[in-house]
Formats: structure tokens, sequence, C-alpha cells
């Protein structure tokens, strides 16, 4: 695994390496919306069965994100196969950089109407502060 970039890093920093990360990173946001936008197309042109999802049958929001998830992973891995693959090892993410483990991605997503929920790891410490807020220390990436 990498070495996180914020090891040894104050938390007041990590807000500035999360923007130079992002700007270094090969997949642009125009790239990521679109992969977002043709996997809930595929979600709607899917079948279970004989029928068609989004008219005759809907699912509930925990399978469509779990769909969403899958789909994300995959069709990143379709469109740039010598870039991306589906992460399929424990020490993976989601959508696992071939090339560079540090563009590899966690997918978010979440059937809960104003939030999206962040994994705990087995690599992080944390804290509970005042305001019943958790605050995560990554030492891994």
């Amino acid at each position: 695994m990498p070495e996180s970039p914020y090891d040894g890093k104050d938390i007041e920093q990590w807000g500035g390496i999360t923007d130079t990360l992002i700007k270094l990173h090969p997949l642009k946001p125009d790239e990521i919306v679109e992969i977002v936008l043709k996997s809930w197309d595929d979600i709607f042109n899917s079948k279970i069965g004989s029928f068609q999802i989004g008219k005759e049958i809907f699912p509930a929001p925990q399978m469509l994100s779990f769909f969403l998830h899958e789909l994300i992973a995959h069709n990143l891995g379709l469109k740039y196969p010598d870039l991306y693959k589906v992460g399929t090892e424990k020490s993976e993410k989601d959508v696992h950089s071939i090339k560079e483990p540090l563009h590899s991605i966690e997918i978010k997503a979440s059937s809960h109407p104003n939030q999206i929920f962040a994994n705990r790891s087995s690599t992080a410490i944390s804290k509970r502060t005042k305001g019943q807020k958790w605050i995560f220390y990554y030492r891994k990436f």
C-alpha cells in the first residue's frame, strides 16, 4: 500500500493536500459525471427477469445504491482498461488504479436522502468529539 500523503502532516493541512490530490488525479470531473450518468442509464435500461427497472419494478434505495456502486467501478474499468480495474483484493480500493495505486478510488453511495457516510477504516484512529461528530485520522491511504 502506498504511504499516505497525509502522514506526518497537521490536520489543518489536509484540505490543501486533498485539493492537490484531486488536481493531480487523471480523471477529471466531467469524466466522472459521464461515468456516473452512464451507470444510472445502465440501471434504468436493465431488467430483473422480465421486469424493467423503473417501470415495472422499483428497487429499494439501498439496492439502487449497490447497483450504482458496482456499475461505476465496472464502467471505469471498461472505459480505461489499461488504467483501472474493479478492485477484487482486500488491499485494493473499489476502483484499482493499475499503474498508480495512489489514484485508486473508493466509491461512496448512500440511500440516505441527505448524507453519504464514510467507511471506518482498520487503518484509521477514530475519536469522538463534542457535538457527536466522528473524526477519522488516516495513517495509510
